[in-house]
């Protein structure tokens, strides 16, 4: 998957106070801040990046990236009523419990960063790829993925009941103790002791 390489030289530097103040923020680079338990109704992010930012348990109304990127940015517990991520990257950041239920994401990666306990329930992924986070007590209870590709990420009991999975890579990552339904699963590739694992949970009795 290829993302846009957003050319820090032509952004227009800002500030964290533009979020508060509601500033159209397209086209800007915004370096540290903390805005920790705010609440926000709109946060656009439009060719944009972000490093280096708090906003720990703030309330996001309507949160949207598109061709953005947020590195070393510190979102724990953060609620969102409606989000859409469209070509963006996560580099680097701490998101854990994260809310972001009936999200849409497509053509955009998630590095590096931790996930744990984050809610996508109902979510829609598509051409998504989460790389080396920690996604442990994740829930995709009723999500669609496609085009999913996990690489060497702890999904350690995430929960996929009721969720659709159609092309996605679950190989080289940690899915101990995961909840996943065999209807829900058409196209979903592991590796050899994935494999041995999920039979387990599917019934499936091995014959050499």
């Amino acid at each position: 998957m290829k993302i846009k390489n957003i050319d820090r030289k032509s952004l227009q530097k800002s500030s964290i106070e533009a979020i508060m103040k509601g500033d159209s923020i397209e086209g800007c680079l915004i370096e540290g801040g903390d805005i920790d338990d705010a609440e926000i109704s709109e946060l656009p992010l439009d060719n944009t990046v972000l490093e280096n930012v708090s906003m720990n348990q703030s309330k996001i109304d309507d949160f949207s990236m598109t061709e953005s990127l947020l590195s070393k940015c510190s979102l724990a517990g953060v609620e969102t009523e409606s989000s859409f991520f469209l070509r963006s990257q996560i580099s680097s950041c701490r998101m854990q419990g994260i809310q972001l239920s009936q999200a849409r994401m497509s053509d955009s990666i998630i590095i590096g960063s931790k996930l744990a306990s984050t809610n996508f329930r109902y979510a829609k992924l598509k051409n998504v790829i989460f790389e080396n986070c920690d996604m442990a007590d994740v829930d995709f209870i009723g999500a669609e993925l496609v085009n999913v590709t996990f690489k060497g990420c702890s999904l350690q009991k995430a929960i996929f009941s009721q969720s659709t999975l159609s092309n996605v890579d679950l190989s080289g990552s940690d899915i101990q103790d995961i909840v996943i339904e065999d209807k829900a699963v058409k196209e979903v590739f592991v590796d050899t002791g994935q494999a041995l694992y999920l039979s387990s949970i599917f019934g499936l009795k091995i014959r050499d």
